[in-house]
Order: structure tokens, then C-alpha cells, then sequence
């Protein structure tokens, strides 16, 4: 059983080939809802200067994409909206290249990383959340490997509408125009126009709203657990069915 790890069918990696995809089970991984929520308090690594902070949290790598947000910031600069800004917490071995772009915009504040103690008042003290994925930019994500993003479900339990790429798994996991918006990937100009309508602080309390119960409902520690139970239960009733049918006494 493995919950947010590798397929093991046709083309995947990193999994045994005489592992069937039968025996394996993909479970979402979860968001601590109870921490993670839109009143959350605590020290906030920025402050609010404007009607709408988009945020990105997560680790600094390439398929991350963070500097997707960035450009997509200078974009909206650029068309005169000055009302949306973004703030980038984390680390990883993108943050320098992308730091040094995020400075030649304004609107864009990268403050690194933070205990994740302190995450829950964070995001609960922004508007959007923002996974720009860059799939491509990720090798294993085309031979079928299975990912769970732990961003996109903070993100919804602390009530943020979600801005990420209408590719791969994301449309299973967060509605367009239900839980967030979606965008087409392949250019900064469709992240912005997203972050724009989420201007609307009429449309990101509908979505918001949506996103956190969704994630007490799917995304919580509680449901990731509930789902484990079902398939270890599953598991032991098959095998109690398969001891019966091969014991000649039955």
C-alpha cells in the first residue's frame, strides 16, 4: 500500500515491475484543517498594502514554478493593476534565480522560509493561493509517477480560492470556478488574468468558502486516515475471502 508515492503500471519508476498496479492504493496526503484555517493567528512574515496578496508556499524548485507568479505579477504591473501583489515563502535551489527577478517588480516580496508552525497565520493572512506548476519541467511526472500536493490543501483548508494549471491531476483536485480558478498553462499571461478576477473579494469568498469545506470533507488528516482504514479493511476481508475459497474444508 502506498499513499502519495509512485504507480507501479506500464512506464512508471522507482517501482518494482512485478509490483501489479492491483496492489497498489493512491490516498491523498492531508491537510492538518484544525491548524489550517482562515482564522488562524500568529506572526505573519509580510505586511498588507494592498487589496489582494496572492501567496505561493512551497518548496523552490523548478516544477514548482514559481517564477511563473512572478512574471505574472510584471504582467499585471504592466496592465496598470498595482491592487494584487505576491508573497513567496519557502526555499530550494530556484530561490536565488528567482528572487532576483521577483526584485526587479514591485508588488513581489519573497521572505524565504518560516517554521511551519507559523504557516497556518501566514496563509490565513493572504487572499489567494497560488501552485503554478511547471509539469513539464519534471521528468518522473511523465512516467506516471504519483504526486499529492500538500500546498494546494493548506491553501483550501485556510479558505483560499487556488490558482494553479488545469493540467495532469489538479482538475481532480480542486474545481474550476468552484474551488479556485484554472488556467491553461504554457504562458504567464493566463495566471495573471486568473489573479485578476480574483480581485473580486465578492468571488474569492464564494470559492474560498467552497475550497476549505472541501478540504474538512476530502483533504483533512481525518479523511486521509479514514481512507487508509477502508483499504487495510478491504485488504484483510479479500484475504479472509481467498483463505476460505483455498481451504478444502470450506
Amino acid at each position: 500500500m502506498r499513499s502519495s508515492s509512485n504507480r507501479c503500471d506500464a512506464g512508471a519508476s522507482l517501482c518494482a515491475p512485478a509490483v501489479p498496479a492491483s496492489k497498489v492504493v493512491e490516498i491523498e496526503w492531508g491537510a492538518d484543517t484544525v491548524r489550517f484555517h482562515p482564522g488562524a493567528t500568529g506572526p505573519v512574515p509580510f505586511a498588507r498594502h494592498v487589496n489582494t496578496i496572492a501567496v505561493f508556499a512551497g518548496a523552490f524548485r523548478r516544477w514548482h514554478g514559481a517564477i511563473h507568479l512572478v512574471r505574472a505579477i510584471e504582467l499585471l504591473r504592466r496592465s496598470g493593476r498595482t491592487d494584487i501583489e505576491a508573497v513567496m515563502i519557502g526555499d530550494g535551489p530556484e530561490r536565488p534565480s528567482v528572487e532576483a527577478a521577483a526584485q526587479q517588480v514591485q508588488g513581489i516580496h519573497v521572505v524565504g522560509a518560516i517554521p511551519h508552525a507559523d504557516m497556518p497565520a501566514a496563509l490565513a493572512a493572504a487572499d489567494i493561493g497560488v501552485a503554478p506548476f511547471d509539469m513539464g519541467a519534471h521528468r518522473p511526472l511523465s512516467l506516471g509517477f504519483y504526486w499529492s500536493p500538500l500546498k494546494i490543501f493548506e491553501y483550501m483548508a485556510a479558505a483560499l480560492p487556488v490558482v494553479a494549471p488545469a493540467v495532469d491531476r489538479i482538475p481532480q483536485l480542486v474545481g474550476h470556478e468552484r474551488e479556485g480558478l484554472l488556467y491553461d498553462q504554457g504562458g504567464a499571461s493566463s495566471l495573471a488574468d486568473a489573479l485578476a478576477r480574483l480581485g473580486d473579494p465578492a468571488l474569492r469568498h464564494k470559492l474560498g468558502g467552497a475550497a476549505r469545506e472541501r478540504a474538512v470533507r476530502d483533504y483533512s488528516w481525518s479523511a486521509h486516515c479514514r481512507a487508509l482504514e477502508q483499504a487495510m479493511a478491504a485488504l484483510v476481508s479479500s484475504g479472509r475471502r481467498t483463505a476460505r475459497t483455498q481451504d478444502p474444508r470450506a
